[in-house]
């Protein structure tokens, strides 16, 4: 998680904050953005969209996954962010809950 929030993947370290309050929103932010790209990863392999994204190998009559679920799921989102084919469509439900509206 360190490598995928700072040089590997979202670039944290190049924001330059010096505010905390600002940081912690930005780390929350984050954090959602990155459990998002975990479970696109996670779908990805699941349903087999891994032979697109190229995040497997054939080694040795095995078959091998070569990119992390994070790293797997970044290619997958910026592949559909990229193209505006059908095939590509991101499919999610991603609903925030009012903690007032719940009590």
């Amino acid at each position: 998680m360190f490598r995928d929030l700072k040089s590997n993947g979202f670039d944290m370290e190049s924001t330059w904050a010096e505010d905390i309050v600002y940081f912690q929103d930005l780390y929350l932010c984050l954090s959602i953005a990155y459990t998002w790209m975990i479970i696109l990863g996670s779908d990805c392999s699941k349903n087999k969209k891994s032979k697109i994204v190229g995040a497997i190998k054939k080694l040795k009559n095995k078959i091998v996954r070569i990119y992390s679920l994070f790293s797997c799921g970044m290619k997958w989102f910026n592949r559909c962010y990229d193209y505006s084919i059908e095939k590509y469509k991101l499919k999610y439900d991603f609903v925030l809950y009012d903690i007032y509206l719940l009590c």
